[in-house]
């Protein structure tokens, strides 16, 4: 049987000032309208014990600096400090004195956690085993119903192989030793079925080889070691040959590529000889248009410039102008002068011929000259190419020839090695699967000799809860439920034979075996010696799920009423509901808050500005 474990006070600082709740009695009732902060005290209750499941609110996260909870338990009555800020908790024992330091409420590294230092606060013993966990948020589910859960999964959101070995732990069908032995029994057989599947697969894996033995694969190691060998000679051979052609080759290369620059150099000597033919036709175009300047100017006027009519000659003393015929003694001078300017324009003109020829037959040399050029650059190109293609080329090829066939060999030889450290793996395997076998069949029987007890006790545990839950949850609804059982297998309630998954649809019998479980198991672990439950329940919210009416009204008068008598005073139920309890057992205490008058007394509402 598990140790007391009550609920003293429950408090919050914000702003530098503590306040809060007090939670002492055997039956505590808050009566807690909506928005008056019932469910966020009892996450945040639980989550300053070390739970990780719950979720707290923005009230908490945004205003608290931390919480603290004073419960009494057999070692006398401790406090618990959550410090929000770097999730941790300290412990107090106000009775000893004794002061444990702060524990991370996620541990790294093996640490304690505080949820685990709080479980065995609580007499129950957190565990680690290969078939799941024993801890503070598995067994969080049997003390605590969450409103967020009424009408789901019995367990809330706990995995279902933590909450199998948390049933059979708390309700003490198995012990620690067993439980382990049990554990163990199912990993070393695990082991065992990974270990077999790894040999044959293995051993599958050999067969698609052929089942080579030790022999042939060291004569196929040597004969591909050879390949390899040969291969990487030629290939080697192919490289020296390779270097003394690349120096040809690179030699009529750079020979080719001199060819192109002069190619390039000639073009250029034939665009200037172009450039220089263009300046003569111009310098003959002007020396031709002063020669018939000079002729125009030398030719003797026999027209008139007006009206073009022939002028005819009259007579006169001394040279006489030819268009007025009238005397002319500059005539000669003029005419000498005329004659000469011509003379000098047929020389220049012939000049510019001469030297407009000279730049042709240049311009047409260095033409010539530009095409032998590009042809000997394209015979050197075309040398450096045929070289490469005679002598290069097919070395190359040759060279990656034997280099892909070196890399083939190689790869055979590694796989064949493979093969070879797969012998050594499936003798190794064959001995780690006999190994975990052996180990497994012990284990097996350890468990087997324990599970037959295991078995009766499981049997006879369930018919007693079996017995708590009908005794429960019959009186609630006599109307609706005519049996009500807890499943040797699972230790899950079913009413009128049916799950819970099979009541989904009468959201009132789920709500009624919600809480006639968590009553259950506040009775059984008044009354059953082996049960490691804390005599301890929280209800938030139970009622919800019941419908309204007089129907509703009726079950929750119902319910409340066996939650009144089930109670007393070597245990503590606290109770939120919004509704008035119709009976009044010995130790009830209620207090009634609403919006107006919070539970955390001294926190903003969440609607207020930040």
């Amino acid at each position: 049987m598990a140790g007391k474990f009550a609920f003293l006070t429950e408090e919050f600082l914000i702003e530098g000032e503590w306040g809060g709740v007090d939670l002492e009695g055997p039956v505590r009732h808050l009566r807690a309208g909506i928005g008056s902060g019932g469910s966020t005290i009892s996450e945040a209750a639980f989550a300053a014990l070390g739970a990780t499941s719950v979720g707290l609110s923005p009230v908490i996260t945004e205003q608290c600096e931390a919480i603290r909870v004073e419960f009494e338990t057999d070692e006398g009555i401790w406090t618990a400090t959550l410090d929000l800020a770097a999730q941790h908790v300290t412990f107090l024992n106000k009775t000893t004195g004794e002061v444990e330091e702060p524990l991370p409420v996620r541990p790294e590294a093996g640490e304690l956690a505080a949820g685990s230092f709080s479980l065995e606060r609580m007499g129950i013993t957190a565990m680690e085993t290969p078939r799941g966990n024993v801890t503070l948020d598995t067994v969080l589910v049997l003390i605590y119903e969450q409103q967020h859960h009424a009408g789901r999964n019995t367990f809330g959101s706990v995995s279902a192989a933590d909450m199998n070995l948390t049933l059979e732990v708390v309700f003490g069908i198995l012990g620690e030793d067993t439980a382990r032995l049990k554990a163990q029994a199912k990993a070393t057989r695990r082991e065992a079925t990974r270990d077999a599947a790894a040999l044959r697969k293995a051993n599958e894996q050999r067969q698609k080889y052929g089942l080579p033995t030790s022999f042939e694969l060291d004569m196929d190691q040597e004969r591909y070691n050879k390949d390899a060998d040969a291969h990487r000679t030629v290939a080697r051979r192919l490289a020296e040959e390779l270097k003394d052609h690349q120096g040809v080759l690179t030699s009529r290369e750079a020979e080719a590529t001199r060819g192109l620059q002069a190619v390039s150099s000639a073009a250029a000597t034939a665009d200037q000889a172009h450039q220089a033919v263009v300046a003569q036709y111009e310098r003959r175009g002007l020396a031709r248009q002063r020669l018939a300047a000079a002729e125009e100017a030398a030719r003797p006027r026999t027209h008139c410039p007006e009206c073009e009519q022939y002028l005819q000659s009259r007579s006169g003393e001394g040279p006489v102008c030819p268009l007025c015929r009238q005397p002319d003694a500059g005539l000669a001078t003029r005419q000498g002068r005329r004659a000469q300017e011509l003379a000098q324009a047929k020389e220049v003109t012939a000049a510019a011929e001469s030297e407009l020829a000279k730049a042709q037959r240049i311009a047409r040399q260095v033409v010539d000259a530009r095409r032998k050029v590009e042809q000997d650059a394209q015979r050197l190109a075309g040398r450096a190419t045929a070289y490469r293609a005679q002598e290069i080329a097919p070395r190359e090829a040759a060279q990656a020839r034997a280099r892909a066939a070196e890399s083939e060999a190689r790869a055979r030889l590694e796989a064949v090695k493979a093969r070879r450290q797969e012998l050594v793996r499936i003798a190794e395997l064959e001995k780690k699967a006999a190994s975990s076998s052996m180990r497994a069949d012990g284990a097996e029987k350890a468990w087997a000799a324990a599970e037959g007890d295991a078995q009766e006790h499981r049997q006879q545990t369930a018919k007693q809860l079996s017995q708590i839950f009908a005794d429960i949850a019959i009186p609630m609804a006599p109307h609706k439920i005519r049996s009500a059982v807890i499943d040797p297998k699972t230790l899950a309630p079913k009413i009128n034979n049916r799950s819970l998954k099979q009541l989904a649809r009468s959201a009132g019998l789920v709500s009624l075996a919600h809480i006639a479980y968590h009553l259950m198991a506040l009775e059984a672990a008044r009354s059953m010696p082996l049960v490691q439950l804390p005599r301890f329940q929280w209800l938030d919210a139970p009622l919800d799920g019941l419908g309204g009416g007089p129907e509703g009204e009726r079950l929750a008068n119902a319910i409340l009423t066996v939650c009144a008598e089930i109670t007393g005073p070597d245990a503590q139920l606290i109770l939120t509901t919004p509704q008035a309890l119709p009976a009044r057992p010995q130790g009830l205490h209620t207090t009634q808050h609403d919006s107006t008058k919070p539970l955390i007394p001294h926190a903003r509402p969440e609607s207020d500005d930040q």
